[in-house]
């Protein structure tokens, strides 16, 4: 219900399920985990490109001590600015340093995800640099270092850009078999095809890295 209420209303700036006063809150306290953090993306989606309003309505879940409510905030945060050109960069200054200073994976997932979200095509170098040493260190998830990878191919979509790539492909050549078999696994592959996206003609070398990776 979450879901399709947000797609249905999107950019409406309200709706009867979140925005309603009688309701907003309790609609995401209703939900369960990761259901807390759709229910709080979800806004997002709502107040899409409303910086003014958006802002202040996210902003009350952002201090939660729920993690998936926080994770779901930062995500809609991303949502509201997605695509959205400004001088102040409030999604950056907030959102790399929440992913810098949170030891939770939860709230660093949505922290690259809200970035992902608003510089989605932007290819800016800083995110770049912010999110890169967490897809390369080992001592992160499986699941989070994916969705790093998954970040940097939504922010340089189509640009084929060599530290990108290098990046996703040195992490998936340290991991060992089992560690391949996990399904966030697959993340790493969307992250490098989106890279690569309408440029088949620039994937090969990359490609044949991939080659050498097992029962691929």
């Amino acid at each position: 219900m979450t879901y399709v209420n947000a797609f249905v209303n999107a950019g409406y700036g309200k709706d009867l399920l979140i925005t309603n006063s009688q309701n907003n809150e309790d609609w995401v306290f209703k939900c369960k985990e990761d259901g807390q953090t759709a229910a709080a993306a979800s806004l997002g989606m709502l107040l899409l490109w409303d910086i003014d309003e958006g802002l202040g309505q996210i902003d009350k879940y952002m201090d939660r001590r729920e993690h998936h409510i926080v994770a779901g905030a930062y995500m809609g945060l991303g949502l509201i600015n997605s695509g959205i050109t400004n001088e102040c960069d409030p999604v950056q200054a907030i959102l790399i340093d929440k992913l810098e200073s949170s030891e939770n994976s939860t709230l660093k997932i949505g922290a690259l995800m809200g970035l992902s979200f608003t510089y989605a095509g932007s290819a800016r170098a800083d995110l770049l640099e912010a999110i890169s040493p967490i897809i390369l260190d080992s001592g992160n998830s499986t699941q989070l270092q994916a969705i790093a990878a998954l970040a940097i191919g939504l922010i340089y979509v189509g640009s084929c850009d060599e530290d990108a790539a290098q990046n996703i492909i040195q992490t998936l050549l340290e991991k060992n078999e089992d560690q391949l078999n996990d399904p966030f696994t697959k993340l790493f592959a969307l992250g490098l095809g989106l890279l690569f996206l309408g440029q088949q003609a620039k994937c090969e070398a990359s490609l044949e890295c991939c080659k050498i990776l097992p029962n691929q």
